[in-house]
């Protein structure tokens, strides 16, 4: 069976980002740094908060959660491992195939955490 590319109608891009090497240790385990970060994200890319959750583990770490109207942001930090695991997922259509505000926002959580550059994970999402 052969698949048709043509006939898929995407439901969105997602990025998924290991950011690793971590040098701004400090922001893994301050919730309120991390959801300023998530809130400048938001707001810089007119995505509508719909709902916040969180959540801080002991002795370290934390998960923030963002439901979007456009679907959702999260992070789950582990400070231990100098690391944290970013997903950012929406329904947006973008020219350029969508790449350039997923760039911009993985350039911003590098800069911001002082972290190791690498290359994000980004998918089409097809219905």
């Amino acid at each position: 069976m052969s698949i048709s590319y043509e006939s898929h109608i995407y439901s969105g891009t997602h990025m998924i980002c290991d950011i690793k090497k971590i040098e701004n240790l400090e922001l893994l385990n301050d919730i309120s740094q991390l959801k300023e970060l998530l809130d400048t994200i938001c707001e810089k890319n007119n995505y509508t908060i719909l709902q916040k959750t969180e959540h801080v583990f002991e002795p370290q770490g934390c998960t923030i959660l963002y439901m979007l109207s456009e679907s959702h942001i999260s992070i789950h930090t582990f400070p231990e491992k100098e690391y944290i695991a970013f997903d950012l997922y929406t329904c947006r259509s973008y020219e350029n195939e969508g790449l350039c505000p997923y760039l911009e926002i993985y350039d911003f959580l590098i800069e911001k955490l002082n972290a190791k550059r690498e290359i994000p994970i980004i998918l089409k999402r097809s219905f």
